[in-house]
């Protein structure tokens, strides 16, 4: 064989020669399994969540799947280090990736969405409605309209976040939970707690969510029982939530309840704190909850949505739009009881109760 120049090359030239060509394109291309290389200048992801009294397990096992999964060069012991410490902001840098972690107050959201767009991250994930809204609101201009990737929203096309959940249609996209299951939640209640007759019912009036949901729990109180009266209380801070508790005089209530999504996501460890001085249960919307003095939790599991979310961002970092990639729906549901709890206030569950439950706290 004779190149250009009539100058005779080895067969096993030409072939070391197209070997080496071929590898080069698959490391370009960022081939491979799980420990693919990923082509181009370090990504940048912003990632919020509102609610300092907690870490979604989403962000772990999001950052997890990102390294395990998509091959990007996540530092997870550093992410698990950052757990730890719930109102930390931290920034996570690998070789071609790095995530800049903010949990916020709800008053933090608006300016935190708008610096990750001045910024200029590549992808934002928002981890619940409040830190969700606000980055739809921060890249609702064209000029401004980086890919958010949402996970446990409440309802993503009754809050308006997608057109579907096939075709979102815009620039937002991600995974949720079970929609709010209010009604399901009471109906445990009663069944835990057989002298459940007063509820006093946690009520945010500035929530768009909770007049739905208030209907929704109504009518399943009339359904259950003629004798389940609802004590309806607004609050919308910390200190609503302290006047109302210390306003109730021993044996008013059986229980409180967390109606709006809000109350639930910013101060589900103010009012289960509150509850235990007060001396009545208090149910939650998540298992991490119930271990920390809930007496029980009916609702999304988050580990398998952040391990979801992993699949969107690896996407849009490699160029999907977000419009392209439709909605995932997680059903899966827990149901957890505190039986530490149950006690320590003279409940005593049925062991049919427990014999339901996921996870059961001793």
């Amino acid at each position: 064989m004779e190149g250009s120049d009539g100058r005779r090359r080895s067969s096993g030239s030409v072939v070391a020669a197209a070997l080496a060509a071929v590898a080069l394109a698959l490391a370009a291309a960022g081939c491979g399994g799980s420990g693919r290389t990923h082509a181009g200048s370090l990504k940048r992801v912003g990632l919020m969540h509102v609610g300092i009294d907690h870490v979604p397990p989403s962000l772990g096992t999001l950052a997890a799947a990102l390294r395990q999964t998509y091959g990007w060069d996540v530092p997870v012991a550093d992410v698990e280090a950052c757990e730890k410490d719930i109102r930390k902001s931290c920034d996570f840098k690998g070789k071609n990736i790095e995530l800049l972690w903010r949990n916020l107050t709800p008053e933090e959201a608006p300016a935190q969405a708008k610096e990750f767009v001045r910024q200029h991250v590549d992808v934002i994930v928002a981890f619940e409605d409040q830190s969700i809204h606000a980055a739809q609101d921060a890249t609702a201009q064209p000029a401004h309209r980086i890919p958010v990737v949402f996970l446990h929203p409440s309802d993503p096309v009754r809050q308006g976040l997608v057109k579907s959940l096939a075709r979102p249609g815009g620039n937002l996209t991600g995974v949720f939970g079970p929609r709010d299951v209010v009604a399901k939640q009471l109906e445990l209640y009663h069944l835990l707690v057989p002298h459940l007759h007063r509820v006093l019912t946690l009520v945010n009036p500035k929530d768009p969510a909770s007049g739905t949901l208030l209907a929704q729990y109504d009518l399943a109180a009339s359904e259950l029982h003629p004798s389940l009266k609802l004590e309806i209380r607004t609050a919308s801070s910390p200190h609503d939530l302290v006047r109302i508790f210390r306003s109730l005089q021993p044996g008013t209530v059986d229980g409180a309840f967390l109606l709006s999504p809000t109350l639930r996501l910013n101060y589900s460890g103010l009012t289960i704190d509150l509850a235990r001085r007060a001396r009545i249960p208090v149910q939650a919307h998540r298992k991490e909850w119930v271990e920390k003095g809930a007496l029980f939790s009916y609702g999304a599991d988050l580990a398998p949505i952040g391990r979801a979310g992993a699949r969107y961002v690896d996407s849009i970092l490699r160029g999907t739009p977000a419009a392209k990639l439709p909605v995932e729906e997680i059903p899966t549901i827990d149901f957890a009881i505190n039986l530490k709890t149950a006690s320590r206030l003279g409940i005593k569950v049925p062991e049919a109760m427990v014999i339901r439950a996921n996870e059961v706290y001793r």
